[in-house]
């Protein structure tokens, strides 16, 4: 184990602490498991617990989604979805409960440039439109101050911030592919990031998410649409968060990981190549959007 929590923890207890944001969130799944006892996430707890003794951890409210890092107790309390995105100082989170799906939205990314060159997405709010950039810039801003600050110089082991940049997504509706490619239409860089994302909020692994689908074979086009229609209508989505329901969510991951085995069976058995007969081709690799699926995407 690390002496340090991960980078990204780090940056985002260093902004609750500097009062730039008034709560992060750290979510056990992104660390393979369910809630702030299990090891690893006990782990980076304890870590923040060390260097930002401030910082109160709240993990038992309503409707669950990960441990709040916040200088606010919120233990005991009712937190509904659209709470959880004011929590965490979303500039955005009044358009949560509003959205439209089917319509055109933007994910604005809070990405740190480190002085290495090196660049890492640290949060993400969607938005409906881009009426927000200025507080985004202004966050920003401050948040550029407080890295600087010299008394995390020790925490930050070398990765120092060289800038932020907020940088704006286009968020095509599902529906949209779906048309798309019923419509046989080309898929743009932009179509397929979003179709990777999908793909990996349904709990697929890279396997799957950066697969080399033939979009001109109907088998492999087939399966596509019936993933997106999945995943804009995703029967699990009542029961989100899983970590509510002990086991289930270790359950749907296994179940979800044999029906990817058998997805990438079938599409690499029906590969055809333009004469006709069966072709191996090799696997291209896609830059993706990955959120995770076991909570609301804000």
């Amino acid at each position: 184990m690390s002496k340090q929590a991960p980078i990204d923890v780090i940056l985002n207890c260093i902004l609750v602490n500097e009062n730039v944001r008034p709560a992060m969130l750290v979510q056990p799944q992104d660390y393979g498991e369910a809630t702030g006892k299990d090891p690893n996430t006990k782990s980076i707890l304890q870590k923040i617990k060390t260097n930002f003794p401030e910082l109160l951890q709240s993990e038992n409210y309503e409707t669950y989604q990960g441990i709040i890092i916040s200088k606010t107790n919120y233990n005991g309390q009712s937190v509904s979805l659209n709470d959880m995105g004011k929590i965490l100082g979303y500039p955005c989170y009044q358009d949560f409960e509003d959205l439209d799906r089917d319509k055109t939205t933007y994910g604005i990314d809070f990405n740190i440039i480190f002085k290495n060159g090196k660049k890492m997405q640290l949060w993400g709010n969607i938005c409906k439109d881009k009426t927000k950039l200025t507080e985004f810039n202004n966050l920003a801003a401050k948040a550029k101050n407080a890295f600087n600050n010299p008394k995390y110089k020790s925490l930050l082991q070398g990765n120092e911030v060289a800038n932020i940049e907020i940088d704006i997504r286009v968020i095509i509706p599902t529906q949209e592919l779906i048309n798309n490619l019923i419509q046989n239409k080309n898929m743009t860089k932009e179509e397929m990031d979003e179709l990777r994302e999908h793909l990996a909020n349904l709990g697929f692994t890279n396997d799957l998410v950066e697969y080399d689908f033939q979009f001109y074979n109907p088998i492999h086009q087939g399966i596509i649409l019936t993933l997106l229609s999945k995943y804009k209508n995703d029967v699990l989505s009542p029961f989100y968060p899983l970590q509510e329901y002990p086991g289930k969510l270790e359950e749907v991951d296994e179940i979800t990981k044999k029906l990817e085995i058998n997805l990438i069976q079938i599409l690499n058995e029906t590969k055809i190549n333009h004469q006709g007969g069966k072709k191996n081709k090799k696997t291209r690799r896609y830059k993706n959007h990955l959120s995770n699926r076991k909570t609301k995407r804000y």
